[in-house]
């Protein structure tokens, strides 16, 4: 999988810097240099996870290294749908840097692989995993939408800051629905492996956490009066929250879900 991974961090790279030029220069070739490489990126990176399913015969998602890779797959994918469903070209300055950043976290990381620990050995972990990474990822696009909303409140059109909110709102209300649906699988996961649906342990206090949050945070984006300033800044915050939950617990307090 690791030449995969240089291969799409080169390719997101580029495709970065040239986004970054298209802005400044409005160069509509570099615009769709730019959206070539993100795609070209997106499929050497997802040959990285095919291959690393058939080296281990698993879905990669067992260990600190594989979760960044598809942490970072799952980013880079919801930023190019934004690109191409919605030729919206301002979020991927965030939602890439932060892929990026993960994929070189995941190589510092490497673990090779291996066959799944028979506790691990059942659908409701890959569902629960998988449910999770697609919030962590829409998460990440909302809190890209609500960065580039406090960066540019102040002397740009109304509606361009309604779209940043509208990026955030419609991102946390998905990413929510995927947490909750993780949390579910976790639960049923949790009872066939320990006899329980819930533990009182670190990690699943602070997923908790998290979606206590935003389920607030998605209430609070459909109330007309509530968006602004503040919500964009909750919602930043509650991207380091996730952040925490998913890297910060896993390395830091002892649980059945410490990688």
């Amino acid at each position: 999988m690791k030449p995969f991974i240089f291969a799409s961090l080169a390719l997101y790279a580029i495709s970065l810097v040239s986004v970054i030029i298209f802005h400044l220069k409005k160069s509509r070739p570099l615009d769709k240099l730019s959206r070539a490489l993100m795609a070209a990126g997106l499929l050497a990176h997802t040959a990285g996870l095919i291959e690393r399913i058939y080296s281990t015969g698993h879905a990669p998602m067992a260990s600190m290294y594989e979760t960044l890779v598809f942490y970072g797959w799952a980013t880079v994918l919801v930023s190019v749908i934004v690109i191409f469903r919605y030729d919206e070209r301002s979020t991927e300055l965030v939602t890439t840097p932060v892929a990026m950043l993960a994929l070189i976290f995941a190589l510092l990381n490497e673990k090779p692989g291996g066959p799944l620990t028979l506790i691990l050995k059942t659908h409701w972990f890959e569902t629960h995993v998988t449910a999770s990474f697609a919030a962590y990822a829409l998460f990440t696009l909302a809190f890209s939408g609500a960065l580039l909303y406090l960066a540019k409140r102040r002397g740009v059109e109304e509606e361009e800051l309604r779209k940043y909110q509208e990026i955030a709102g419609r991102s946390i209300l998905w990413g929510f629905f995927f947490f909750s649906a993780s949390m579910f699988a976790g639960a049923v996961w949790a009872y066939l492996a320990w006899g329980t649906y819930w533990m009182w342990e670190p990690k699943i206090i602070w997923s908790f956490i998290v979606w206590f949050y935003y389920a607030g945070a998605m209430h609070a984006y459909f109330v007309k009066e509530w968006r602004g300033t503040g919500l964009s800044a909750a919602t930043v915050i509650g991207f380091f929250v996730t952040l925490f939950t998913y890297i910060g617990v896993s390395l830091l307090m002892k649980s059945s879900h410490s990688f």
